[in-house]
């Protein structure tokens, strides 16, 4: 998960274990702090940053997988919603694949519910923004909820 301002903003650290996408992160941000393992993280020894982005992974909810939803060991969501919880940004943008909306999405629209977030959420596809492949993404805007 990284954690960068839509625009004009810098990217504060990022959380990644998996080798290749390390040394590329690593490479293009040579300054920037890899937090490592997303489920060993204490939040509390983390910098509040304005917005976080995220794209939690897809295997639990692929139409192309097993859809193992919860019971799926790579279903990382209850640690980046821990994430928006102690961080509390001004927003949340996250990313997955549109099959999450119906495994999953259900308890993630709770779980944002229950720290005091709203959001809002579309699908698009690939080729929509210039990519030469059709997958349809859903992506999610979170934000603190009105009082």
């Amino acid at each position: 998960m990284a954690v960068e301002a839509a625009t004009g903003g810098s990217l504060e650290w990022y959380s990644e274990i998996e080798p290749a996408a390390c040394q590329v992160l690593a490479q293009h941000h040579r300054d920037v702090p890899n937090l490592g393992d997303i489920t060993a993280i204490n939040w509390a020894d983390v910098a509040p940053v304005d917005v976080i982005t995220g794209g939690y992974p897809c295997q639990p909810f692929s139409t192309a997988g097993n859809r193992k939803g919860k019971n799926d060991e790579r279903h990382l969501w209850p640690y980046v919603c821990a994430a928006i919880d102690a961080l509390r940004p001004s927003h949340a943008i996250l990313e997955n694949v549109a099959g999450h909306l119906t495994l999953g999405f259900a308890d993630v629209l709770s779980d944002l519910a229950s720290i005091g977030f709203d959001a809002q959420w579309g699908t698009f596809r690939a080729s929509e923004v210039g990519a030469p492949h059709q997958r349809k993404r859903l992506f999610i805007v979170a934000y603190p909820a009105s009082k």
